[in-house]
């Protein structure tokens, strides 16, 4: 399975646009989206996609956006999210609540925690948990996503 990883549209439409052709090119099957969305249009874009996300500390309109993503049959998962990736178990948050970071990795229940807020992209293991940080689509120099291969377990990191 290939998932596209993407975080930080900060309400444009246009990266997202660009960040789902980019992966969707290059044979993602699922898009997951770490958080700050920032409005319904860039929802527009990822539904055009196989698409899951959830919220961020900059989603000040968490309702508006739980409900358009119903009409345009979108998974929300609010503040975390669980998936199967080929039998690996994957946890998505944004990022944001230190706290809640700090349990998932010491809990140790995932082979993937997914998560955005911080700008840098980031690949790193502990234990058994890789934690993967596609980096931002809005508000840097360079605009990244990442392309996790499961099968392979290889993540590459891809300037959209």
């Amino acid at each position: 399975m290939l998932v596209g990883l993407v975080s930080n549209t900060s309400g444009r439409a246009d990266s997202m646009a660009a960040a789902a052709a980019f992966l969707r090119d290059r044979g993602a099957d699922l898009i997951v989206h770490c958080g700050d969305v920032g409005g319904r249009h860039v929802l527009d874009e990822l539904a055009k996609v196989e698409s899951v996300f959830v919220w961020g500390d900059r989603d000040n309109d968490r309702m508006g956006l739980l409900r358009h993503a119903r009409l345009l049959n979108l998974v929300c998962f609010g503040v975390l999210g669980e998936l199967d990736f080929d039998g690996k178990r994957a946890v998505v948050v944004h990022g944001d609540d230190k706290k809640l970071l700090r349990r998932l990795i010491d809990e140790q229940q995932y082979d993937y925690l997914l998560c955005g807020h911080d700008v840098e992209a980031e690949d790193r293991k502990v234990g058994k948990t890789r934690i993967i940080n596609p980096g931002s689509l809005h508000g840097t120099a360079s605009r990244t996503a990442a392309l996790i291969i499961t099968t392979s377990d290889e993540v590459k990191f891809l300037t959209v």
